[in-house]
């Protein structure tokens, strides 16, 4: 929903009504994940996805029904035994579709709390009472169309903190109540990706997480590292000494934090403050004979052999990397792959959980 935001204001705005498709249940394979959207206007036009493209005119056809005045309803696609007569799922997987109308009033109070910075959990009634809508943060901030769940408001209330306190970003279907299912989606804020070093491969890098929805912060003491013409895509660029800047920087659970300046007067106390943060992820580039030696003079700092046990070293994926952007990619891709709880491995081979370092 987020990523949809844009278009999703400029369609209300120009006064059209929006439907809205979300995937609610994936089970085995399936082109688009939980929470994937597609939204289509009073006017014809359409944005997002459902799948890779197998059922979304299926789709579309109910969305324009519910445009119409049709009730919201759930769509089942599965693989078919005739896929070229009948629409369904080539990958082999199954997926549940929720089709709604889009109340406006959610779409302000879902854009409000995104432009705070606040997390907030869209909860959707999607049987026994469908079509409610609401929007909780540490109470009910919205309502939408349709039924209003009285009798359960409780248990939806509850069911979106449990997502929120986990930090919980994919959306999964509850029972709230007998008979009651509620689709509970948990939007949090953006990632941020705080850059430690304005050198060359931190260009593309910003670039890369700029595009991916990161939050950028660079920072880096020399002026002519850091500032805005060499960062365009970062979102805050600060002249300051790293170990400074932790004192006043919020590092949580949604924070990755790459060291680049490959310089150990400015490495070395950054890694000591990294580790005393919660940060998802810390690399520091360097090959592993520099990490190594690294390691050794950072009991200076105070830094034992298990915290240095989290830092990514060398950073990023072995894609045999020759040009800065090139590196750049490797870094993003293993911050991704961190982020979704994976290793980064080949495909061919299987997915893998990812642990606290690469070997």
């Amino acid at each position: 929903m987020i990523d949809l935001l844009p278009e999703i204001e400029q369609w209300l705005g120009h006064g059209e009504e929006i439907a809205v498709a979300t995937v609610i249940r994936v089970a085995g394979s399936a082109p688009r994940p939980v929470g994937a959207r597609m939204i289509v206007s009073s006017t014809g036009r359409m944005a997002g996805s459902v799948s890779g493209g197998c059922v979304e005119t299926a789709v579309y056809e109910e969305m324009r029904d519910v445009l119409a005045g049709g009730p919201p309803r759930t769509l089942h696609f599965g693989i078919t035994e005739d896929m070229i007569w009948d629409v369904g799922l080539a990958c082999g997987g199954t997926i549940d579709v929720y089709v709604q109308k889009l109340d406006p009033a959610v779409v302000a109070a879902l854009a409000e709390q995104v432009e705070r910075g606040e997390a907030v959990a869209l909860a959707t009634v999607v049987s026994g009472g469908s079509g409610s809508v609401l929007i909780v943060r540490e109470g009910v901030v919205a309502g939408g169309e349709g039924e209003k769940p009285v009798s359960y408001l409780a248990e939806i209330t509850a069911l979106a903190q449990e997502m929120l306190a986990a930090r919980a970003e994919r959306g999964l279907v509850r029972e709230a109540a007998p008979g009651v299912e509620v689709f509970v989606e948990a939007f949090l804020p953006p990632p941020v990706l705080l850059v430690i070093g304005g050198v060359h491969v931190a260009i593309p890098l910003t670039r890369y997480a700029h595009e991916l929805g990161f939050y950028i912060i660079v920072v880096d003491p020399r002026s002519k590292f850091a500032n805005r013409e060499r960062f365009p895509d970062a979102d805050e660029v600060w002249v300051e000494w790293p170990e400074e800047a932790f004192r006043h920087l919020t590092v949580d659970e949604g924070t990755y934090v790459v060291v680049l300046t490959h310089d150990p007067k400015i490495d070395e106390p950054t890694l000591a403050a990294a580790l005393q943060t919660e940060a998802a992820y810390i690399g520091a580039i360097g090959s592993r004979k520099t990490h190594a030696a690294r390691s050794d003079r950072m009991a200076q700092w105070g830094v034992t052999t298990e915290q240095l046990g989290r830092v990514y070293a060398p950073v990023g994926l072995d894609l045999g990397s020759q040009r800065p952007a090139e590196t750049a990619l490797s870094i993003i891709a293993e911050v991704v792959a961190v982020k979704n709880g994976r290793r980064g491995g080949s495909l061919r081979g299987g997915k893998q959980p990812i642990g606290q370092r690469r070997d």
